[in-house]
């Protein structure tokens, strides 16, 4: 176990290193995951600004949902986007996913540690920022 977890955060350590090279770039990424987010919570805001509440709910009971929503979410979409549909589909129509079933290495942790979406930091950060707020 302990051997897969620590093959696991060097395959996820390869990522991170190869996503923050540019780091102009990884910044707008990230400023635009958040920013992309938190349009979707503004949108919200001026929903529940217009009506008052919304079948019982209060913005402040609706901005915990959507806080513990995007948080969940953001760590899921960031941990486990190696299995993503496009690409893990990508890594089939390619034959990249032969390779890694001839690899020694437990399949899953291969696939988990194709993709890591260092982006999604940011959209982690607006919904711990609105789960605290």
């Amino acid at each position: 176990m302990f051997r897969n977890l620590r093959l696991y955060l060097r395959l996820i350590g390869v990522q991170v290193r190869s996503q923050a090279q540019y780091r102009l770039s990884f910044m707008v990424d990230l400023l635009q995951t958040a920013l992309g987010s938190m349009m979707g919570f503004l949108s919200l805001v001026l929903v529940m600004q217009k009506f008052g509440n919304v079948a019982g709910w209060t913005i402040w009971e609706l901005a915990f949902l959507y806080g513990t929503v995007e948080f969940s979410f953001g760590i899921m979409d960031m941990v486990f986007s190696g299995f993503d549909p496009g690409n893990f589909g990508r890594q089939v129509r390619l034959g990249r996913l032969d390779q890694i079933l001839l690899r020694p290495v437990s399949v899953s942790l291969q696939v988990m540690g194709s993709e890591f979406l260092l982006r999604r930091f940011g959209r982690i950060l607006q919904g711990l920022f609105i789960f605290i707020l």
